[in-house]
Formats: C-alpha cells, sequence, structure tokens
C-alpha cells in the first residue's frame, strides 16, 4: 500500500451473506477503494491471504465452516507477531460476550449489525491509516510523525461533517425504533388473536356458537395481519423506488361497489350508515389505471373515515372534470387539526404526535396513498374540522376514450360441454393443494393433483379434458413461470391463474408475462378463487 490515500489498499471481505458483501464493496467502490477481493466461504481466507496479501480484513462473525472466531486463530499462526495487519469485526451478535471475544482474539475494531455506512467508511479509513503508518514506520520514523499531523488535522476538519453524519444517523435510528415498535405490535396483536381463538377451537364440548364466534375472530385477526403485511410491502417498494405501475382498463364503478359491499359489514359494526353516491350525469367510468393500486388508495380511504368515526355517516363519490376524475371520501369522525395536516402524510402517525398508534393499524395508510399517487400522476388533498369530519379528495388523470364500453373477450377459453369443469392443481405444499382441493370440490368435476412444474405439463399433454389450472409459481423443478410458457405452448384454451405467495407487483406482471391468465396473491380465499371462476363461466 504506497499510495497514501490508501484507496490502492488491498481490502478482503469475508461474509457468508451476499446481500452484506455488495453493501460493503458498494461503499468502498464510492469512496475511490479500487482493490476488493469477497468471498463468502470461510474455507478460503488463508489461501487468499497468501495470494491477495489484503491490507484489512472485513469479517463476519457467525458462518458456515469456520467462525470468524476460528479464522482470527488461524490467521495468527501464519502472520509474523511483529506484523499490523488490522481486523474489522462486523457482525449482529450484539453481545458484549461477542464484541470481548472478538477484540481479545485479533480484533482492531467492532461494529455491530446493522451499521451505519459513514461510520464504517471512517472506521475503515483509521483503520487503513493505521496500516500506512505501520509500513512507514519500518522505513522512515519521521514521515510517521508528519503523517500523523496531517491525520490529525484531517480528523478535525472532519469533525463537523462528523457532527451532521451523526445527527443523520440519530435520525435514521429514530425511525428505526418507531418501525419497529410499530411492525410489532402490528404483527403480535393480530398474531395472538389467531393463536388464542386457534387453541380455544381445540377445547373439547365447544358449543356451536363458540366455535363459530372463534372463527370469526380469527379471521378478523388473519385480515389484520394480512393488511399489515401488505402495507410493509407497499411502503418499503414505494421507499426503495420499486413499485410498478400497470395500467388496464378499469371499470370505475365496479370497484366502488365492490368496495363498498366489502366495508359495509364493518359500517354495520359501528352503526355508520355507508353511503355510494353517483354524480347527475352518471355513466359507466373506464379508467386507463392500476386497478390494484386505485383498489388499495380508495380501501385506505374507507378503512380511515370508519376507524375514526363513531357515529353518522361515511360517504364514497367522484366527480368528473375535463382532464380528471376527482374520488372523495367523507366521513363526520373526529377531524384533524390545522396544525396536523402535514404530518399525518407521514409513516406510523396518526395526526399527531401524542395521538400516534392510538386506533389500530400500521399508521402507513396515508403514506402508501401518496406514493401511489406520485406514481399514477394524481394528487391527494383534505379539508377538516375538528370534531365534525374530514372529506379526502384524490385525483387521477383521465385520457380519451374514458367512458368507452370496458369490452373483455373471455371465449376463448375451452368450457365443459356439460357439467363441471375438470381442474388441475398445480402446488408443492401439501396443506395448501389440500385447502384448493376441499374449496373447489363441489365446483370440479374431477380434480387433478401436480407437486411441480414438470407434472403440471405432464398431466395437461395427458388430460386434455383439462379447462383450468390453479398454478404456484415457486415449485421444485420446474417453476410455476416455466410450466405456464410450456403449457400455453400446446394448450392456448386453457385457463391458468397463478395462486401464488410471490405477492409483489413485480411478479404479478412476470406472472402475467409468463402466459397467466389471472393472478392471485396467498393467501386466496374461497370466494376469490371462486369468483374468477364465475366470471370466466367455470362456475355457477
Amino acid at each position: 500500500m504506497t499510495d497514501t490515500t490508501f484507496k490502492n489498499a488491498n481490502i478482503l471481505i469475508v461474509d457468508d451473506t451476499e446481500a452484506n458483501i455488495d453493501i460493503l464493496a458498494g461503499l468502498l467502490e464510492i469512496q475511490g477503494y479500487t482493490n476488493i477481493k469477497t468471498t463468502t466461504d470461510s474455507r478460503q481466507v488463508l489461501s487468499l491471504f497468501h495470494s491477495f496479501k489484503p491490507d484489512l480484513i472485513l469479517l463476519d462473525i457467525m458462518m458456515p465452516y469456520f467462525t470468524g472466531y476460528e479464522v482470527m486463530e488461524q490467521l495468527k499462526s501464519v502472520i509474523p507477531a511483529e506484523t499490523y495487519l488490522p481486523v474489522l469485526v462486523l457482525t449482529a451478535d450484539i453481545t458484549v460476550e461477542a464484541k470481548q471475544t472478538a477484540l481479545s482474539g485479533g480484533a482492531n475494531d467492532f461494529l455491530n449489525k446493522p451499521f451505519d455506512l459513514v461510520e464504517v467508511g471512517l472506521r475503515i479509513q483509521n483503520l487503513l491509516f493505521a496500516r500506512y503508518l505501520f509500513l512507514q514506520s519500518q522505513n522512515q520514523n519521521q514521515l510517521l510523525e508528519e503523517k500523523v499531523k496531517e491525520r490529525t488535522l484531517a480528523l478535525e476538519l472532519t469533525n463537523q461533517e462528523l457532527i451532521v453524519a451523526n445527527e443523520k444517523s440519530e435520525a435514521s435510528n429514530r425511525l428505526k425504533t418507531s418501525f419497529m415498535n410499530n411492525i410489532s405490535h402490528e404483527v403480535r396483536t393480530p398474531l395472538n388473536g389467531i393463536l388464542g381463538y386457534g387453541s380455544l377451537l381445540a377445547e373439547p364440548d365447544l358449543e356451536p356458537e363458540d366455535r363459530l364466534e372463534y372463527l370469526s375472530m380469527m379471521k378478523v385477526s388473519s385480515n389484520r395481519l394480512m393488511n399489515t403485511i401488505s402495507d410493509y410491502m407497499d411502503i418499503s417498494l414505494i421507499a426503495s423506488g420499486n413499485m410498478e405501475v400497470h395500467n388496464k382498463s378499469v371499470n370505475l364503478t365496479k370497484i366502488l361497489v365492490e368496495l363498498k359491499n366489502k366495508f359495509q359489514p364493518h359500517c354495520e359494526a359501528k352503526k355508520l350508515s355507508f353511503n355510494l353516491e353517483f354524480p347527475d350525469n352518471y355513466q359507466e367510468i373506464i379508467l386507463n389505471t392500476d386497478p390494484s393500486m386505485l383498489r388499495k388508495i380508495i380501501s385506505h380511504l374507507i378503512d380511515n373515515a370508519i376507524k375514526f368515526t363513531t357515529q353518522g355517516s361515511i360517504t364514497i363519490s367522484y366527480t368528473i372534470k375535463p382532464e380528471s376524475i376527482e374520488l372523495f371520501v367523507s366521513d363526520t369522525g373526529i377531524g384533524i387539526e390545522k396544525e396536523a395536516e402535514e404530518l399525518i402524510f407521514k409513516s406510523f402517525m396518526q395526526e399527531n404526535s401524542s395521538n400516534t398508534r392510538g386506533y389500530e393499524g400500521s399508521g402507513l395508510g396515508l403514506s402508501i396513498i401518496s406514493g401511489f399517487l406520485m406514481l399514477m400522476g394524481g394528487k391527494i388533498h383534505f379539508r377538516s374540522v375538528k370534531g365534525e369530519g374530514s372529506i379526502f379528495y384524490i385525483s387521477l388523470p383521465v385520457e380519451p376514450g374514458l367512458y368507452e364500453e370496458l369490452k373483455t373477450n373471455k371465449a376463448s377459453f375451452t368450457k365443459p360441454e356439460t357439467g363441471k369443469p375438470v381442474i388441475l392443481i398445480a402446488e408443492d405444499e401439501i396443506l395448501n393443494m389440500l385447502y384448493m382441493e376441499t374449496i373447489l370440490r363441489t365446483t370440479a368435476s374431477v380434480i387433478i393433483k401436480a407437486s411441480n412444474g414438470f407434472e403440471a405439463v405432464e398431466q395437461c399433454r395427458n388430460h386434455p379434458e383439462i379447462s383450468v389450472v390453479l398454478m404456484d409459481l415457486k415449485m421444485p423443478g420446474m417453476n410455476g413461470f416455466d410450466a405456464t410458457r410450456e403449457i400455453k405452448s400446446f394448450r392456448k384454451d386453457v385457463l391458468i391463474i397463478a395462486v401464488t405467495a410471490f405477492a409483489m407487483n413485480e411478479d404479478k406482471k412476470n406472472a402475467l408475462e409468463a402466459g397467466c391468465d389471472e393472478y392471485l396473491a396467498k393467501p386466496a380465499s374461497k370466494s376469490d378463487i371462486i369468483g374468477i371462476l364465475k366470471e370466466y363461466g367455470f362456475a355457477g
């Protein structure tokens, strides 16, 4: 290492997780380091030490084959005692014992995961500087003293940068704490309901009415847990820039009626009237937009309205404007203070910090709505009076042909001449297979099963009477994407419905591009599956 900027230093990264290596290597490359070697196999460290001759080792602790402690012991046997080779330990083990063991075993510095990248960069600089000084001290003691002064001055000059970085780190830590507290509450609470009522259902001599009540409570808890997971996935995709919009023709009236029917029982349970009002110039509205995002946006608004309203009514309606359509959801709930108008669109917040987490829910609804609308080219605003209620407005741009009739051709799929369809279930998880087999028992004339993509393709070749395929996407051997492509190459008339735990927008896009005709994310209910079969004429 001869470059005084340390950018030509040989840096070896040892971590069994590729994602961690990518983060560290990316950081080093951004900072200008040019000689970086990585490995996920701790058995290769000694060989790399001899061939690569590292100036610094970034070392994980918990790894297969050899732990970080064992790797340091091996290095002791080949590194001369008078040689200084810095080792920076980066580990998820936050115990004092782990830190003490690492430092006593030969580590020069220690950081816990998840680590702050600014701090990692500074520690790497410091360790490389110490390495540089060691190498120089072997030749020129005077140079050592001069570089110490230079480095001290550099550290003083960057002190203000460290203060700013520390402030950002503290803000990030506060957000992480808020996120962890929120997710802990919103996952554990419904999970407790699922496990608790599930155990009660196993009680002997359970009265039928009690069994129905417990099943109802399990369903409520399950839906809440699924909504929470969906919210966290959505906000993560929005924040990372990985959420994509997939536009198609959407019947707005149908969506509004569908959501009214979905939320009507919730309003009735709170004795609220729930109104769906159409404008005076009402007609069937066909939008070119992302139907999944639109449903989630309106669902979040309705859910919030119900949550914060104890008496009165909820109303959904829309107005048609020259270049946009404006939907609104109004309520007679608690209302929002003027000072809270900006705050409520931040993650995990409910009006103000004193009321944060005052009501159940992820606290991400309005953040998700804002993110979706930004991607869709729409906007959101609201009017509210504390103690009287709120009206939230969302506007979406419209294109020529907005009012054209929605035409869907679903006649290209072969229907059974008489009776019920033959259905193939392609699923490698036995419990999911049994569940789908149970709910389709009265809908299908015959149910054929396949546990991987190869079997699904073979069954379709051997049974031309198959009309419908329920296709899992993640299966051993041949996955559902490849199986769908193969089946569609010789059976374009078979209806293939992806029923999968791959629940990201990109997964849906990939499934449809592979040839799936419809897409359902697990957990898929009986009404979801039967609803699609009815839509295509395969169920009464």
